[in-house]
């Protein structure tokens, strides 16, 4: 984060973090609920892997993603965030799709991302896209700081 007169502002968006996360809500919230409905209805796993970057990366996440999985791309500001919904998809597979993603078609694009298993409930979007924020904006600075 860096300061723009009193206002701080979040990553490369041009917005505060809390304006950041106002926006990723509006648009992860109607798939959210959706895929938490079905995680109560048939006890499926779904997993969410936020990538963030300064270069769109959306057409390289298509390529491997499966018909299943769901990506929704944000660009705010220089930012893009991109969401991938990673049905019947457990943490540790989520791992592995991250770390194949970024050995085959992101080796020369940094990234920074955060991946959790969806509960059966969010009680609070803003929490729990902040906790991906943060986690992005703590791996963001300390990769700037080797």
């Amino acid at each position: 984060m860096y300061k723009n007169g009193n206002k701080r502002l979040f990553l490369k968006t041009g917005l505060s973090q809390i304006d950041v996360a106002k926006t990723i809500v509006e648009k992860l919230e109607p798939s959210i609920e959706y895929l938490t409905y079905n995680i109560r209805r048939y006890n499926a796993p779904v997993t969410l892997v936020m990538f963030y970057s300064e270069e769109d990366i959306s057409d390289k996440l298509k390529s491997n993603v499966r018909l299943t999985d769901v990506i929704i791309s944000i660009k705010i500001g220089d930012s893009y965030f991109n969401s991938v919904f990673l049905i019947f998809t457990e943490e540790e597979d989520a791992y592995a799709f991250v770390k194949n993603v970024e050995y085959s078609k992101l080796g020369n694009v940094d990234n920074f991302y955060y991946y959790e298993t969806l509960q059966s409930k969010v009680y609070n979007y803003y929490n729990f896209i902040n906790t991906y924020l943060f986690e992005i904006d703590e791996k963001k600075k300390n990769n700037d700081l080797s």
